[in-house]
């Protein structure tokens, strides 16, 4: 596994420690969340570890930076395939629904610095396309 720093890898083992489960879905929350700096000292804010649970409204929060943005949207998406910034419309049957947002594009996710990183939560996420044979 790659990391950023050292203090990404202590916090990523802190994480997987206190998550229920250590599935894909929980080591792969726990390197994002460990990743970034801002995340990191919010996460309280991301993740209850408690109830075991993302927090979407942690993307609105006064603190989040432009580089915590994309790591959090990404950690959503990784999570549970979320895609919105709130923002409604109507689908073809006329019903209320939440509209993806571009940005959760990885165009726009993956223009940064972390990105090398951002491919290895992706690689922890879905391990089956990454085994080698």
């Amino acid at each position: 596994m790659r990391f950023y720093d050292e203090e990404h890898e202590e916090k990523f083992v802190e994480f997987c420690q206190k998550m229920k489960y250590l599935d894909e879905y929980h080591k792969a929350a726990a390197y994002l969340l460990a990743l970034d700096v801002v995340c990191r000292e919010h996460i309280a804010d991301l993740f209850d570890f408690a109830e075991d649970v993302i927090k979407p409204d942690g993307l609105d929060k006064d603190w989040q930076t432009s580089t915590s943005r994309k790591t959090t949207r990404l950690l959503l998406n990784l999570w549970n395939g979320y895609c919105s910034d709130g923002k409604k419309g109507r689908d073809e049957d006329g019903y209320e629904v939440e509209l993806p947002s571009e940005n959760y594009a990885v165009d726009n996710i993956f223009n940064c610095s972390y990105a090398p990183y951002y491919f290895e939560a992706v690689r922890i996420r879905f391990p089956i396309f990454f085994d080698e044979d």
